[in-house]
């Protein structure tokens, strides 16, 4: 993942030319393998980019994770399934009007917005190296009613 896709507090980018379903995918296995062990995560998203959603659902789930679709929301839905369902984290695929770009915000356990001094960096980082090892079972996946 290159450094121009990363912001203090999201991950965005002009969709195939920069925030690609493969870096979907690989921010998920690495939110996977950064958050606490243990405990499904949510995702929820914009309708135009459920594609993006998946790929980060599916990175979640091979690394073992169990995951919610939370189906279409916003960050206020993220952070209440989080808080109400005792989630590990969670992520929010948006989309940028003004800017034109897709963009994804990650939550950690307490269902504040991960950012750069709070473990936004380190699962770029997760990114880059991509050395994930698939977890032995894949994580289940939950619709929301």
């Amino acid at each position: 993942m290159s450094e121009e896709l990363i912001g203090a507090f999201d991950i965005r980018g002009k969709e195939d030319t920069g925030l690609t379903v493969d870096i979907a995918w690989n921010v998920g296995k690495a939110l996977a393998d950064w958050l606490p062990s243990g405990g499904a995560v949510v995702v929820v998203y914009v309708p135009t980019h459920q594609h993006i959603a998946s790929a980060i659902i599916e990175g979640l789930r091979l690394q073992g994770r169990d995951v919610v679709d939370g189906g279409h929301g916003d960050k206020e839905a993220a952070r209440t399934h989080i808080k109400t369902g005792k989630l590990a984290g969670g992520a929010v695929v948006g989309f940028d009007d003004l800017e034109k770009m897709v963009t994804i915000e990650l939550y950690g356990e307490d269902a504040n917005l991960l950012g750069n001094e709070t473990g936004l960096r380190e699962i770029q980082e997760l990114v880059q190296g991509g050395n994930f090892v698939p977890a032995a079972i894949k994580g289940e996946l939950v619709q929301t009613a």
